[in-house]
């Protein structure tokens, strides 16, 4: 029913007014005449331009929100004191953006240019702000006007333009992050489609701990080789970069290996079921993730050797037994005595998994050092209540963690 009620409104036409009463009505025509008839596009350009010197802000108004005002009269109103005038233009500018009707598109790029210009410079963020976002799209804005928004001080500003605007090329990008004119320009560059490997390497020399994030989890981002292991050598210490870093797309082995070694576990983990790593990358987080991790061996998918070439990723073998006492240790149920119930309990896989969670050695090597029948002295250090290593303690409890999530 709503529908219908609008359908009928939309489909009334106003009543045909003549080139005589558009300029009686604009001469000698009160305040609220004059406004409607200034929002007519039905009106000769003459009066309607006539209409933008108006003495009254709420005619102005209407002319400025008009897409059929000529361009002189935009011009003129772009210097007019009133704010909400010039807001009003720039509104309109937004409503032309792409993705109307290729007539109003076409109004848009034959926009005056000293319009532009003009509010490009105004004194009120608003009225800048709502001009940024209409031009961000569009491929044909005037180049000067564009990167006057990017250069804006006030981020409501510059952000449409330096995030979305393609007529900034990688000069104009990497001056503003030199300068940092105004608060997170590097970071909203960083966000961009498409960052090519000299903006990244910028942005990296920034040292923005931000930036660089939000870099690392751009995908559609470039970032040469050197530029990466530039960011992995300064990471350890940065746990913000981590993940983006572990999850990077089509990461060389060298950093994928340098990566596994210091990211905590479960972003390990993650990293290990990757599916896009090369078969070389693979095999060497697979030896990172064993080393680390003890938790049995990581072994290739049998999709790997498909004809179709697709791999679907590293899975690390189900060791039941290593994730029991993992578990046991996160849970605080893992002491001494625990240990030797076990041994006196014929449970030697899980004992040995016991050792290796507490005195931090790979379960590997406690199942070696077992078959040396050695065992007797490994379980003598719980006898003689010797410590453990706090590192094996705590990984221990980052896994059992894990596991219980």
């Amino acid at each position: 029913m709503v529908w219908k009620i609008f359908s009928k409104k939309s489909k009334k036409k106003k009543k045909v007014i003549s080139y005589e009463e558009a300029k009686a009505l604009a001469v000698d025509g009160d305040e609220k005449s004059r406004a409607d008839l200034a929002g007519r596009n039905d009106v000769p350009r003459e009066v309607l331009y006539y209409l933008a010197d108006d003495p009254s802000p709420n005619v102005r108004k209407s002319i400025a929100s008009n897409t059929a005002a000529p361009e002189h009269a935009d011009l003129l109103l772009a210097k007019y004191k009133n704010e909400n005038v010039r807001s009003s233009l720039a509104k309109k500018i937004a409503r032309l953006s792409p993705g109307l009707t290729a007539d109003e598109q076409n109004r848009l790029r034959h926009m005056t240019y000293d319009a532009l210009s003009i509010l490009a410079k105004d004194q009120a963020t608003r009225v800048r702000q709502i001009l940024s976002e209409a031009l961000r799209d569009v491929a044909n804005a005037p180049p000067d006007v564009i990167r006057r928004l990017a250069w804006d001080v006030e981020a409501a500003v510059a952000t449409p333009a330096l995030q979305f605007s393609l007529i900034l090329n990688d000069e104009d990008l990497i001056e503003i992050i030199r300068a940092k004119p105004s608060e997170g320009c590097t970071q909203t560059v960083s966000q961009r489609e498409n960052v090519s490997n000299a903006v990244s390497s910028a942005i990296v020399d920034s040292s923005d701990t931000d930036a660089i994030a939000l870099l690392l989890g751009n995908d559609s981002a470039q970032i040469r080789e050197e530029t990466l292991s530039k960011v992995i050598d300064q990471a350890d210490q940065i746990n913000l970069w981590h993940k983006p870093l572990a999850m990077r797309p089509r990461l060389p082995t060298s950093a994928a290996v340098k990566i596994a070694r210091f990211v905590a576990d479960d972003i390990l983990k993650r990293m290990a079921a990757r599916k896009d790593l090369s078969p070389k990358a693979y095999a060497a987080v697979r030896d990172v993730v064993h080393k680390r991790l003890g938790d049995g061996e990581a072994v290739m998918p049998d999709a790997l050797g498909s004809s179709d070439g697709v791999q679907s990723g590293m899975s690390v073998d189900d060791d039941t037994e290593f994730d029991r006492a993992a578990k046991m240790w996160a849970d605080g149920k893992l002491d001494e005595a625990e240990v030797i119930n076990t041994i006196n309990e014929g449970q030697k896989k899980l004992a040995m998994a016991m050792i290796a969670v507490m005195s931090d050695l790979s379960l590997r090597i406690v199942e070696r050092t077992c078959a040396a029948k050695k065992c007797k002295r490994l379980s003598s250090h719980f006898l003689a209540g010797e410590p453990f290593s706090k590192h094996g303690r705590d990984r221990a409890r980052t896994i059992g963690r894990h596991l219980s999530g």
